[in-house]
C-alpha cells in the first residue's frame, strides 16, 4: 500500500490528466502506478513530469522531465503546492523553459 505522499501525488497525477482532457487533451492519461518515465501520457510534443510535494526543488525535477524527454517533446513539470486542493488544479503551477513558452514569439 502507498503512503499517503505517494497516494497524493498519484492522485494529482489523475487530477491533471482530467483537467487536460477537459482542455483540449482528449486521450490525456495519467500513467499507472510507479512506472518510469513521464506522468501523464498521450499529449503529444509534450513531456510532463507531476509533483505534489511540499520541498521545492524545481531543478531536480526539471532534469527529470528533460530526461524523460523524447526528442521534439517538450518537458515540462506541473506542480501541486501544499495547501492547493485537487478542486482547482487550473492554479497549479507549471514550469517550462522560457525557450518553449508561448512568452517567446519567435518560436511560433
Amino acid at each position: 500500500m502507498a503512503n499517503a505522499r505517494v497516494a497524493r501525488g498519484r492522485r494529482t497525477q489523475v487530477v491533471i490528466a482530467t483537467w487536460l482532457r477537459e482542455h483540449g487533451w482528449p486521450l490525456a492519461k495519467s500513467v499507472w502506478g510507479s512506472a518510469p518515465g513521464k506522468d501523464i501520457f498521450n499529449v503529444p510534443g509534450h513531456a510532463i513530469e507531476v509533483k505534489a510535494r511540499s520541498d521545492f526543488d524545481p531543478q531536480s525535477w526539471w532534469r527529470q522531465a528533460k530526461k524523460n524527454a523524447k526528442p521534439g517533446e517538450r518537458p515540462c513539470v506541473i506542480v501541486r503546492c501544499n495547501a492547493q486542493g485537487e478542486a482547482s488544479p487550473e492554479d497549479y503551477l507549471v514550469f517550462r523553459r522560457l525557450e518553449d513558452d508561448e512568452l517567446n514569439k519567435e518560436r511560433s
